[in-house]
Order: structure tokens, then C-alpha cells, then sequence
């Protein structure tokens, strides 16, 4: 059924409800209510306390429009026993023009006390003299100013959704098939749809609610539990090679943590096993992650078998290969890099050493999944900053072998409720200690009054080769658009990388003048000061340019890096230890954890800065900044960002996009997780209980692949 089929719905309301995003009738029918108005029961005035929800009904006695610095509408209502004044700050003379003194309404809201009883935005129904009451629940729905511009209020919006189901055959596109409904002994898809618009119950509307968000989340339960099902009857039997890891422990320049111990003893006993081994090792910046990986990776190499890490960007990818080569040099390992760089002969050589298995490890970019690479036995992969990568990519990069096994690898802690569900068929290993010698980064909020004085302390820092970035949320003064995803493997979707129309977030080029500046007011007073060098950096930069002036920075040729979040992931200079990072509240918490673990990567103090906004920005931020400043557990920050942004896309748009969540809450109905991955596990095991056909709708509804073409990669 298409919209303007609808009565009541002309052009303009159409075009409002388009950008609203309601676009179709499944649309409106998905717009659940947000909350409900209980009028089964009318109370008399002279009987309601301050703080109850209430429903009366009652004449207008008087009303009008209040003039004062904020504009309001007053009412007084009446019904015998007593009266009570009825506010209104929005909408105020569309309100007048409708509640006149001497009509009768019926009213509900929560009671509020200020001189007297007074209700404020309470609902409002016109009930004539003589009509008989006939308490009901009315659903009270999200409705956008755009709607509201064109008089589409809570009535408009119960009148439709009466017509809607009014219409004969009404059917829902990708609805749950019936037979998993009746399987699971729920209400179908569209009953529990009515329910919700046209109410008859609480029981029933909580009943509906309930299993339209098991049903929200069982497509993620059942992808999940057929990845694990399908790795029991993969995988392969190795020797692995204990001596080399023993070698090359002995050989590392410090001794491994407890935790990073454990992750490698389970990483090594499931690489050993017969099936195949999918794991995430997820913790900290700088716990010490990539030790772990390439001592899994030289025990999978003592086998005989080759491996592939495979990280965002070409700064990480270089770092790592700088970092592991002489490790696998000294225990007889042949490692190449191969990214998107690499020169076109050397490229040849590396590709044909894999192919014949002359070379045992490969370290990369997205080049590892070219169509030319080309394995002679890939047996493990391991992923770093998984996020960055999409499903199709991993899989891509996985088909290059007969089914290896893969290490995911996260500095972004994940929240126990996703990690049940998004990686559930993956095993989760935690490492949560740093390793030692590590001191406290000290975190502090500062305020616009206060941004002069603590460039006076940035630069006398820097002045004594304490290294500075400065995080800034957009790329430069003109920008309007989001800077793409280019081969360095940045996101568009990073706030900080994406422009905004706002006039106040500062840019790098904004702030490269900014220091600039004050370098050269105030060198003339301090010769170390004016010998001080900025430059900035961002993705929408030549990577050869953006690498040389990373590498002056790491080298201390340039003292104040200004930059957008491409030094998230992959730069790692131990000198820098001072960051400030510009318009905090554009970015999540985690993503800020990322950004602050850039800093205190040596036995130094080190320093983070806040630059907190101003205005009403500030207000509303300013109790999630704090929770962020008062801890350094990247775990208990990744539970406060699922708590203040929740989870968004899950998937992610670039890897899978198709199931945004509209009613499961991650923090409220967590409870469900555990029991939805019981009933994903029931339905696939339970071969009895559907047809073939049914099979098929099923798993066409939760958008699996076959099992033919599955390859068990998340």
C-alpha cells in the first residue's frame, strides 16, 4: 500500500513525513508509541498529589497567551471539586486557538506543583457535555517539529494508524515468516504491531513489545550460532611449534604480563585443536596485543603454515613489520610487507614467495586481498582494529586459505552484552593490564577562559621535547564535505575526519595558525618557544605527505602535531605525551580512549586535555567528559559510551548495514540476549519442526548465506 493512498494525506503532509523518514506504511507501522496515557480511570481534582499521573476531566474556566520572557499559554480547569492550571511553552497559539474558556476537555498528565496544582503539556481531548467517558490507553508517539509544522500532532497520528489497519490485506515486506512465529508461540508480526498502535491492555502492549525485539534480535543470534555450529566441523590438526615461542620469548626486552601470558597460553591451545579456531583478543591501547599476535603466529609458522596480519592503514602496518621483523629474522621466519605502496617489482617478488611458500609471514593493508595474492597454505589471519574492516573484506581475506584460523584484534574493549551477540561465535580473550612502568595519563577538563594559559603550558612543555598532538573535529575552514575512505583505510564516518556546518568547531587549519601565532608572540620573550614547530595532518591528505610529516613528528623535527583522528590508530611516538583535543563532545567516548592512548606510551607523565565547549554543548557534556576523565578502564569506558550513544549500526554500513535495531535497547534488555541465543539454537538444531520450504524463508528473513558458500568469518 503506498502512502497517498491513505486519506488525509495530501503533498505537503507527504513531503513532511519523507523527512521525517517515514516513507512507507511499514514505516509508520515500525513508529511504535514511545509511551502510553493511561485514562482508563478519571480522578477528581480536588483528590491529586504532586508527582502522580492523573486523568480529569473539566471546564475551562480561563486562558490566555502569558507575555514575559518566555511566551506561555495558561489555562485554568475546573470540574466541581476543585481546579488546576494547565501550561503550555510550545506550540502556545496553536494551543489558544483551540482551548477556549467554557469548553470541556479531557485531561491527563503528571501532576506538578508551583503555587497551586498545574499540569504541564498535558494531553488534551475535547469531551462534550453529556458524552459518556470511555476510559482507554492512548499511544503516545515520537513525533518530529517537521510533523508538527504541518499540524500532524498525537491526534492526527491515532487517526491514521485507525485507518491503516482498517485497510483489508495489510501485509509487512521481510515480516518474520509465520512459521517461526507459530514455532516460537508468538503473536504474528502485524497482531503485535495493532497491539501497540490501538492498545487494549498493558499486558498485552509489554507481551508485543517483548517479542517484536526477541524477533529484532534473533537475526543476529541465528548468523551467530550457525558461524559457531560451522567451525565445530572445520579445522585441521598441526604440530605446533612451542620451542620457537619459548626462543622468542627470551629474546623480548621485557617480561610478558599475566594477562598477556594467559591470552597467549588459550590463542596457542586453540590453534592446537581440531576445529577451527576463531577467537578476539580485545584490550587496552598498549597492553601489549601485537606481542601476543606474533608469538601465535611463529608457533603456527613452526608448523609449517603461513600467516597474515592484516591492519587499516599502510603508518601500522610499517610500524609493525619495524617492530616484529628482527623477531622473526632471529628464529629463521621470512616476513615480507605488502601494501598498497609496495613497488611494483618488489610486489612480484613478495606475491610469488607466497604462492610457492618461500615466505612465511605477510604483514599488510587491504593489498593482502588482491586477487593476485595468492597463498600456498594459509593456516591464520589475524586482523588488527578489526572495526576498520568489513565483513566482505575479512571474508575475502580468509578464502585465500582452506578454512584458517583468525584472530580478530580490538584496542576498543566491547561490551559484554554485544560481544554475546555480534561475537558470540568468536572466543573472547581480554587482556587488562598494562604492562608495567606504565604511569596514570592525567586527564583534565579546561575551559574556554583557560585555553590561553594552557597553550603557555603546551608549549613550554614542548620547548623541553615533551611532544604535543592536538586533536582537532574538522579538516580545514571550507570543508562541507566528509572525507572519504581512501587506501589508508580511514572512515568516513569519523567524526573528527568529517566536516561539519558548524562555524564554531575549529579546524586543523584553525589551529595550525592558532599556535602559530601565539609561537610567535611569545618567542620573543623565550628563544626556546620560537624555535617551536606545528604542522597538521588529516585524511584527506596525500598518505606520502601525511607519513613525512608524522615521521618529523616522531622524530622531534616538529614539536605540536595538529591532526584529525588519523593518528588514532598506528602512530606511536613514546615522546609525545601531551595531547589536547579540541570540541570533546563530537566524538564517543571510545573513540576519545583511542585518542588519549596515543599519549603515555613510555614511563613519562603524561597529559590530556579536555577543551571543553561552551554554552548549552558544555552543559549536556559535561557529565559524560567527567565520567571519561575519571577513569582509564578502556572496559568501563566502552559500558558508559553503549550507555550515552548506545550501539548504532552494529554491523556497521560498510559491513553489513541491514539490521539497525528500532525497539531492542543493549542496556535495558540485555536479559533477552542470553535467551534469544537459546531459541537461534533451537531453531537450528530442530530439524523436525520445519519444512524445507520454511527453511528457506527462515533464512532468507535472517539474510544468511548458504551453507555451501558460509565461511564462518563474523
Amino acid at each position: 500500500m503506498d502512502l497517498s493512498s491513505l486519506p488525509g494525506l495530501g503533498p505537503k503532509r507527504l513531503e513532511k513525513l519523507n523527512k521525517s523518514g517515514l516513507c512507507s506504511v511499514a514505516d509508520l507501522l515500525y513508529n511504535i508509541p514511545r509511551t502510553y496515557l493511561d485514562q482508563t480511570k478519571v480522578s477528581k481534582i480536588a483528590d491529586l498529589h504532586d508527582g502522580e499521573r492523573a486523568v480529569v476531566i473539566g471546564i475551562i474556566t480561563r486562558a490566555g497567551i502569558v507575555k514575559g520572557r518566555t511566551s506561555r499559554f495558561m489555562a485554568v480547569l475546573t470540574d466541581g471539586t476543585s481546579e488546576i492550571q494547565l501550561l503550555f511553552f510550545r506550540g502556545t497559539r496553536f494551543i489558544a486557538n483551540r482551548v477556549k474558556p467554557g469548553t470541556r476537555w479531557l485531561v491527563s498528565g503528571v501532576v506538578g506543583s508551583y503555587r497551586g496544582l498545574q499540569l504541564v503539556h498535558p494531553d488534551m481531548q475535547p469531551f462534550d457535555e453529556g458524552e459518556a467517558f470511555n476510559g482507554q490507553i492512548l499511544p503516545v508517539y515520537p513525533i518530529s517539529e517537521i510533523c508538527r509544522e504541518a499540524k500532524m500532532e498525537q491526534r492526527f497520528f491515532r487517526n491514521l494508524y485507525k485507518t491503516i489497519f482498517n485497510f483489508p490485506g495489510l501485509t509487512l515486506p521481510n515480516a518474520c515468516p509465520h512459521e517461526l512465529t507459530d514455532y516460537l508461540h508468538f503473536a504474528p508480526v502485524m497482531d503485535n504491531l495493532r497491539a501497540l498502535h490501538m492498545p487494549k491492555d498493558f499486558d498485552t502492549i509489554y507481551k508485543a513489545k517483548r517479542e517484536l525485539k526477541i524477533l529484532e534480535l534473533l537475526p543476529f543470534c541465528l548468523r551467530m550460532v550457525k558461524r559457531r555450529e560451522n567451525q565445530k566441523i572445520r579445522g585441521h590438526e598441526r604440530q605446533i611449534d612451542l620451542g620457537n615461542v619459548m626462543a622468542a620469548k627470551a629474546r623480548l626486552p621485557f617480561q610478558l604480563t599475566a594477562g598477556q601470558d594467559a591470552a597467549l597460553s588459550t590463542i596457542i591451545d586453540g590453534l592446537n585443536g581440531k576445529k577451527q579456531f576463531h577467537a578476539l583478543l580485545q584490550g587496552d591501547v598498549g597492553c601489549g596485543k601485537t606481542v601476543v599476535a606474533m608469538l601465535a603466529m611463529m608457533a603456527v609458522c613452526g608448523a609449517n603454515e603461513q600467516c597474515a596480519l592484516m591492519v587499516p592503514t599502510d603508518i601500522l602496518a610499517r610500524q609493525h613489520f619495524k617492530s616484529l621483523k628482527p623477531f622473526f629474522d632471529a628464529a629463521g621466519i621470512r616476513a615480507h610487507l605488502l601494501v598498497g605502496a609496495t613497488p611494483a617489482a618488489e610486489r612480484k617478488v613478495i606475491l610469488g614467495e607466497l604462492q610457492m611458500g618461500l615466505c612465511n609471514i605477510v604483514i599488510g593493508t587491504h593489498a593482502l586481498f588482491s586477487k593476485d595474492v595468492f597463498f600456498a597454505k594459509l593456516g591464520f589471519v589475524i586482523i588488527d582494529e578489526q572495526h576498520r574492516f568489513g565483513v566482505s573484506q575479512r571474508e575475502a581475506l580468509l578464502a585465500k586459505g582452506d578454512y584458517p584460523d583468525m584472530l580478530v584484534m580490538s584496542a576498543t574493549p566491547i561490551p559484554r552484552s554485544l560481544a554475546m551477540t555480534l561475537y558470540g561465535d568468536l572466543k573472547v580473550i581480554s587482556i587488562k593490564e598494562k604492562p608495567a612502568g606504565r604511569k596514570p595519563i592525567k586527564t583534565r577538563l579546561v575551559n574556554a577562559a583557560k585555553r590561553e594559559s594552557m597553550k603557555q603550558f603546551i608549549c613550554k612543555e614542548a620547548a623541553g621535547g615533551n611532544l604535543c598532538y592536538w586533536i582537532a573535529s574538522r579538516v580545514n575552514a571550507d570543508s562541507s564535505t566528509s572525507s572519504p575512505t581512501g587506501a589508508s583505510g580511514y572512515s568516513a564516518g569519523s567524526s573528527a575526519d568529517s566536516a561539519t556546518s558548524d562555524s564554531s568547531a575549529r579546524s586543523v587549519d584553525d589551529i595550525v595558525n592558532e599556535m602559530r601565532s601565539f609561537i610567535a608572540t611569545h618567542g620573543n620573550a623565550d628563544e626556546n618557544i620560537a624555535k617551536l614547530k606545528v604542522a597538521g595532518v588529516h585524511g584527506q591528505m596525500d598518505d606520502t605527505q601525511r607519513d613525512e610529516i608524522i615521521k618529523q613528528f616522531a622524530a622531534g623535527e616538529i614539536q605540536i602535531l595538529v591532526a584529525t583522528t588519523v593518528i588514532e590508530v598506528g602512530v606511536n611516538v613514546p615522546a609525545a605525551n601531551l595531547m589536547v583535543i579540541d570540541q570533546p563532545d563530537r566524538f564517543g567516548l571510545a573513540q576519545l580512549h583511542q585518542l588519549r592512548g596515543r599519549v603515555g606510551r613510555g614511563n613519562q607523565e603524561a597529559w590530556c586535555f579536555l577543551m571543553i565547549p561552551e554554552g548549552e554543548a558544555a552543559e549536556t557534556s559535561m557529565e559524560r567528559l567527567s565520567q571519561f576523565a575519571a577513569t582509564e578502564d578502556g572496559f568501563e569506558i566502552a559500558e558508559l559510551d553503549l550507555k550515552t550513544r548506545g550501539a548504532g549500526n552494529l554491523e556497521g554500513n560498510e559491513q553489513s548495514g541491514a539490521w539497525v535495531f528500532r525497539w531492542f535497547d543493549w542496556i535495558h534488555d540485555q536479559e533477552l540476549i542470553s535467551q534469544t541465543l537459546e531459541r537461534a539454537d533451537h531453531i537450528l538444531k530442530d530439524g523436525s519442526a520445519f519444512s524445507e520450504t520454511a527453511r528457506e524463508k527462515i533464512q532468507a528473513w535472517y539474510n544468511e548465506k548458504p551453507s555451501a558458500n558460509e565461511d564462518g568469518v563474523h
